[in-house]
């Protein structure tokens, strides 16, 4: 075998490992991840039994109310907390089938689970919130921007955004990173909420 060959050769196990990292990367098994810090104003320790959920806001039809899909996890230690999603929000949690604005949330309630609405929770187990952060899912591009005209701003699928008020009028999300969401440990009398409904 030539010395040509043999470096080709040589050279196909981490081309091939690449390609399948890459492969493994993009796997839509792999879902969206929403991360980022946590602020404790309380300056007590988060207790152990403390979840991370995602609870979906749908204010298409009456009443309003919110629909827990999602789960995450907490490290105390580094201050961090991480949601992964792997599927879509069931349509359930969408408002007009369209448009999907999740809030992260705390609780201390096991209970809770795929499905329930927080209002039927007591608001002493709900312990923080991204307030001013919401997990934004676009099913459909076009009725999305039928239901807030700022989802225009939001590709198809989960992504991140960001709350910015605007003058009279309700407030609305622009895109933000994924990976910098600030949780806020506190009373949720005393957390700023994005107003766009």
């Amino acid at each position: 075998m030539s010395a040509h060959l043999k470096a080709t050769a040589s050279l196909i196990p981490a081309i091939a490992s690449l390609m399948l990292g890459c492969s493994e990367s993009t796997s839509p098994a792999e879902g969206f991840t929403v991360a980022g810090t946590i602020q404790n104003n309380t300056q007590i320790a988060i207790p152990a039994n403390a979840r991370v959920l995602v609870a979906w806001v749908v204010s298409s039809g009456a009443p309003d109310h919110s629909y827990v899909f999602g789960e995450g996890t907490i490290d105390r230690a580094a201050g961090t907390f991480r949601v992964q999603l792997t599927d879509p929000p069931p349509a359930a949690a969408l408002n007009d089938g369209a448009l999907g604005v999740g809030i992260v949330v705390v609780t201390t309630n096991a209970a809770v689970s795929t499905g329930d609405d927080l209002e039927d929770i007591p608001p002493a187990d709900l312990i923080g919130a991204a307030g001013w952060y919401g997990v934004i899912f676009v099913a459909d591009p076009a009725g999305a921007e039928q239901v807030r005209s700022w989802a225009a701003d939001f590709d198809a699928g989960y992504g991140v955004g960001v709350g910015e008020e605007v003058p009279g009028s309700f407030d609305r999300f622009v895109p933000t990173s994924a990976s910098g969401v600030v949780l806020i440990i506190d009373d949720l009398a005393n957390i700023d909420f994005v107003n766009w409904t």
